[in-house]
C-alpha cells in the first residue's frame, strides 16, 4: 500500500503467520563504501527473496520513498532501475511498480541447497603444480579490498582527476556503429596505439611505430606475456633485490630461474652480478625499474643505464624496462630510457596508465620489436581476444584533446609538493629516529629507522595508530636481508591536513610506546 509520510508494509499471511517487509525499517549507512542506491536495492532484493514481498505486491513510489528514507530521488530510482533490469520489480505506467509475478533464476539460485558436505575437503593438493605454487604465495591482503587512508601505497589522486572531462569523452564514444559492435583489434585500438607511439617519441625519445605498441589490461598481463613468449622453463632471469615481487612470481610461472640482484646508489649493481651470479649462467632476460626504482626509489644513473645495455647485448638478454612511474620526476629532466638508448632493439619498454591516471582504468602497453608485434598479436588474441575497446577509445580522445598532458602536469606539481610535505613532516614528527631521503621521482617515500629496533618500534605504533604501509622486505627475495629493510609511505593520493593528522597520530604513539 502508498500512503506520503505512512508506514510503508506489505502483508502476507504464510501459515497463518503474518509477515510484513517495513520500508522505514531500511536503513542506509552513510559510513559504509557501499553506495546508498547499492545498500537500497540489496535490501529491496532480500526482501523479495526471502517472500516478505510477495508477488504482484505494490511498492512505494520513488518520491514517497525518497522523503521517508531521507535520500535523493535519484538514488531510490537507480536502485528500482537496477532491481527491474534484473527481473525481481515490474513497472506498470500508471499502476506503479510492483514486484514481478515471475522472478529470475537468480532467485531459485539464492534459495538452493547448500552443496553436499563431501565436496568441502577438496583443498590444493588438487592443484597444479603452477597452482600449488600461486597457493602458497597468496596474501590475504593483496587479495581483500583496503579502505585507502595514507600512506597506502601505489594509489594517485583520484580526487584529482577531471572526472567530468572523461565522462563527456566516455558518453561521447559510447555512440557505437554496428562497425563498434565487431571491433577487435588483439594489439589494441589502432587510434590509441598510434597516439602513444607519437607521445613515446616526445617524452621517452622511443622511437616505434603504432605497430610496435601492444595495448594490455594490466602490467601484470605485460608480464604474463613477455613470460610466456620469451622465457623458456630453467632460463635464468635478473631482477632487482628487492623489486616487484608480482612481476616475478609471474615470471616463476612461466618457468624462470629467478636471481635477484643487489642494489647501489645508482640502481643495479652489476659489479656483485657477474662476480657472485650463483648460476654462472647469461641471464635470459633483465628486469629493471630504472626511472624510480620499486621500492627504494633510487635513479639509475646514466653510466649504470649504458652499462647495463651493454652487459645485455654481450649476453643477448632481453631487457624489461618498467616505467611504471616515469611521468612523475621532480627534478630536472628525466634521463633517456633504457629503450631510446639500445641500438640492438632487445629492451622492451612497458608501461602503464594505472598510477598515472585512475588504478580501475586497467590499460597498459608494451613497445616491442617491430618482428614480434604479430606474434604478441597472436598471444593478445589466444588469452582475451583483445583489451575492451571503449576504455581505450576514451583514453585516446583525453589524449588527442589535449587533457592527458595538461593532467599529468597539475599532477607533476601536486605530487611534488606532497611529497616535500610528507619528507618534512616525518622529519618534524619523527625526528632523529628515522633516516629518510627525497628521490628524484616516484609517488612514495621510503622511511628506516635509524636502528633495526626503533624501525620494529615505528612499524608497531604505525598499526596502533592505523597508519597504512607497506614493508620493504614485503618485495623482497630474501626478506630477513638487512637490504629489505625500510617501510614505503605513498604519499599522491593524500592531501596536506589528512596527512598531517596521520603524522601527528603515528607520532603520538611512537613517543607514547
Amino acid at each position: 500500500m502508498e500512503t506520503g509520510g505512512a508506514t510503508f508494509a506489505v502483508e502476507i499471511m504464510v501459515n497463518r503467520k503474518q509477515e510484513s517487509f517495513e520500508f522505514e525499517a531500511i536503513h542506509l549507512d552513510d559510513e559504509s563504501q557501499v553506495h546508498r542506491y547499492v545498500q537500497l536495492e540489496q535490501q529491496i532484493r532480500s526482501a523479495i527473496v526471502d517472500r516478505l514481498l510477495p508477488a504482484g505486491a505494490k511498492i512505494p513510489s520513488s518520491r514517497n520513498l525518497a522523503k521517508l528514507l531521507n535520500v535523493s530521488r535519484n538514488t531510490v530510482l537507480t536502485a528500482y532501475d537496477q532491481l527491474i533490469s534484473e527481473g525481481y520489480l515490474k513497472s506498470s505506467g500508471g499502476s506503479g511498480t510492483r514486484v514481478a509475478t515471475v522472478l529470475p533464476e537468480t532467485f531459485e539460485h539464492k534459495i538452493a541447497k547448500p552443496a553436499p558436505e563431501k565436496f568441502s575437503d577438496i583443498g590444493i593438493e588438487e592443484l597444479s603444480s603452477v597452482g600449488k605454487a600461486l597457493a602458497q604465495q597468496a596474501d590475504p591482503v593483496i587479495l581483500s579490498s583496503q579502505k585507502v587512508r595514507p600512506f597506502l601505497p601505489h594509489v594517485p589522486a583520484v580526487d584529482e582527476f577531471p572526472v567530468d572531462v572523461w565522462n563527456r569523452l566516455t558518453n561521447e564514444q559510447s555512440r557505437w556503429t554496428r562497425q563498434h559492435l565487431v571491433l577487435c583489434e588483439p594489439l589494441g585500438y589502432r587510434p590509441l596505439r598510434e597516439s602513444i607511439a607519437e607521445y613515446m617519441g616526445l617524452s621517452r625519445g622511443v622511437e616505434c611505430s603504432p605497430d610496435q605498441v601492444v595495448i594490455t589490461s594490466s602490467s601484470q598481463q605485460s608480464m604474463m606475456l613477455l613470460g610466456q613468449l620469451l622465457i623458456d622453463p630453467g632460463d635464468v632471469v635478473w631482477v632487482e633485490e628487492p623489486g616487484n615481487l608480482p612481476a616475478n612470481s609471474l615470471l616463476q610461472l612461466s618457468g624462470a630461474e629467478i636471481e635477484g640482484i643487489p642494489l647501489d646508489g645508482e640502481g643495479l649493481d652489476l659489479s656483485v652480478a657477474q662476480s657472485t651470479s650463483k648460476s654462472r649462467r647469461s641471464p635470459r632476460m633483465i628486469c629493471v625499474t630504472p626511472g624510480g626504482q620499486w621500492p627504494l626509489t633510487m635513479t639509475m644513473s646514466l653510466n649504470r643505464r649504458l652499462e647495463l645495455l651493454a652487459r645485455a647485448q654481450e649476453s643477448k638478454s632481453w631487457v624489461v624496462e618498467d616505467d611504471y612511474n616515469g611521468e612523475f620526476r621532480y627534478n630536472g629532466r628525466p634521463h633517456r630510457s633504457l629503450t631510446s638508448l639500445d641500438p640492438t632493439g632487445r629492451t622492451i619498454y612497458m608501461g602503464t596508465f594505472s598510477k598515472v591516471l585512475f588504478p580501475s582504468i586497467r590499460l597498459a602497453f608494451l613497445v616491442v620489436p617491430r618482428g614480434l608485434a604479430e606474434t604478441f598479436a597472436m598471444a593478445k588474441w589466444l588469452q582475451d581476444r583483445g583489451t575492451s575497446p571503449l576504455p581505450q577509445m576514451v583514453l585516446h580522445r583525453f589524449i588527442e584533446s589535449g587533457n592527458f598532458v595538461k593532467h599529468l602536469r597539475r599532477m607533476r606539481t601536486l605530487y611534488a609538493e606532497r611529497q616535500r610535505f610528507l619528507f618534512e613532516g616525518l622529519q618534524e614528527y619523527l625526528g632523529e629516529n628515522v633516516v629518510v631521503e627525497l628521490p628524484e621521482s616516484g609517488l612514495h617515500l621510503v622511511v628506516f629507522g635509524r636502528t633495526k629496533k626503533i624501525e620494529q618500534r615505528l612499524i608497531a605504533a604505525a598499526e596502533r595508530a592505523e597508519v597504512q604501509f607497506h614493508l620493504v622486505n614485503s618485495y623482497a627475495l630474501h626478506p630477513e636481508s638487512d637490504s629489505a629493510r625500510g617501510i614505503i609511505l605513498g604519499f599522491a593520493a593524500y592531501e596536506k591536513k589528512c596527512s598531517q593528522q596521520a603524522l601527528k597520530n603515528w607520532a603520538t604513539e611512537f613517543h607514547g610506546s
